[in-house]
């Protein structure tokens, strides 16, 4: 019985605590004048007088006295940065959007912004263009910013939420990724929503080949249970389909992770245990959901399910001393005794049993790999464990490999 997940990917593309625009410059930035400005005596006149209308709370006037003045040719080298530098002033003091980032613009065009005014003045330029929704401007402000400021992951954040929202996401998933690396060459603090943003950013777009890499960062630099189910959950949905050993798979990885949550999941491991004739596994699975109150053992289904695994987790208990004997001439008896032994929580059993039916005819090597450095890893061998999951090779089980060795820190 296979449940289907809801879209882990709206979670974590809106329940992640980052923006969903570029960071914002809150307050406009203050233009810088060369010192001291050179300034023909037509411009300087001019410009002391709108100063005055300024100083006097005529903000309209003075725009309107300064645009009247630019239309008289700057002759002295500061005559055109300045005049944009008090109407700048001028349209603060307005609150006139649309002229602060029309002066904005034209002056960081003049090449006269001083260096370190550049980046604030390019950051609010992008930020009222993202305001107005005009997002080809807002980004071509925040490429530039990048480059202005480089390895500022912030910066880089935001970018890449510009990018998505123009639906650029394998732009916008490298972005991220190159901002969660610029702060770590840095030594800055990474913020975990921004490995969440890249790996719903991943999964929403489809991007097949990033959705798992994405994962990988994210519950190797926050493993928690949360970050694991929501990684395993997505990578084993992100498949065309699953067959029920390798759904027996994933479950094992969640519950070594601790990441099984709520009804479905332990509901779910059960009956794919009972399924594959692992009651011992299923009653496990039962007890566990009912200890962490994620089953009720009064429902129905908890009920009937329970006394399937118990009554016969009884009987398949017993024979397994005589299926271990068995097994020595079979090796595919020696993998599905040692996928019971696993069940029962004993690993160092399944160990046994996973070996001896190593390169047996008919026991696919990846499935006996994947088994055999997951009972390892139960039992506490990380080394043998790193080198079995290694030993895995290809398809699903790669992946799930994969996510051993960052749970174990192989």
């Amino acid at each position: 019985m296979k449940f289907l997940t809801h879209s882990l990917a709206a979670m974590l593309l809106a329940g992640a605590a980052v923006s969903s625009a570029p960071v914002w410059a809150k307050d406009p930035p203050k233009p810088e004048a060369p010192k001291p400005p050179k300034l023909s005596k037509p411009y300087q006149v001019g410009l002391m007088a709108a100063q005055k209308q300024i100083a006097a709370g005529d903000n309209a006037g003075a725009v309107a006295a300064i645009t009247a003045l630019q239309a008289t040719p700057p002759v002295a080298d500061d005559d055109a940065y300045m005049a944009l530098a008090v109407k700048l002033n001028a349209s603060i003091g307005l609150k006139d959007n649309a002229l602060i980032e029309q002066t904005l613009t034209t002056m960081l065009a003049t090449g006269k912004v001083p260096a370190a005014g550049q980046a604030k003045f390019t950051k609010f330029v992008g930020s009222l263009a993202l305001q107005r929704k005009d997002y080809n401007a807002a980004t071509m402000a925040f490429e530039k910013l990048n480059v202005l400021v480089p390895g500022d992951g912030e910066n880089m954040v935001g970018l890449a939420e510009l990018y998505y929202a123009q639906k650029q996401n394998a732009k916008a998933v490298d972005m991220i990724g190159q901002a969660i690396a610029a702060n770590k060459a840095a030594g800055k603090p990474v913020d975990e929503a921004w490995y969440r943003r890249r790996l719903g950013i991943a999964y929403d777009g489809k991007l097949a080949g990033q959705v798992q890499p994405a994962a990988l960062a994210l519950v190797t630099a926050f493993p928690n249970p949360v970050n694991w189910r929501d990684a395993i959950v997505i990578t084993r949905d992100s498949f065309p389909s699953v067959d029920e050993q390798t759904e027996l798979d994933f479950l094992r990885l969640q519950t070594a992770t601790d990441s099984l949550n709520g009804e479905r999941d332990f509901i779910e491991y059960a009956d794919t245990a009972l399924g594959r004739g692992l009651p011992g596994e299923a009653k496990a699975a039962i007890e566990t959901g009912i200890a962490k109150k994620a089953l009720s053992p009064t429902k129905p289904i908890v009920l009937e399910m329970q006394k399937s695994a118990n009554t016969k987790a009884a009987t398949d208990r017993a024979s397994l001393a005589g299926l271990e004997k068995d097994a020595k001439s079979s090796p595919k008896l020696a993998l599905g005794t040692g996928d019971a032994y696993y069940g029962y929580g004993e690993y160092a059993k399944a160990v046994s049993l996973y070996k001896m039916a190593q390169g047996g005819a008919g026991v696919d090597a990846d499935t006996l790999n994947l088994r055999l450095g997951a009972s390892l890893a139960r039992a506490g061998d990380k080394a043998g464990a790193a080198a079995a999951f290694k030993a895995v090779k290809a398809g699903q089980r790669l992946a799930l490999a994969q996510y051993w060795l960052a749970f174990i820190g192989g």
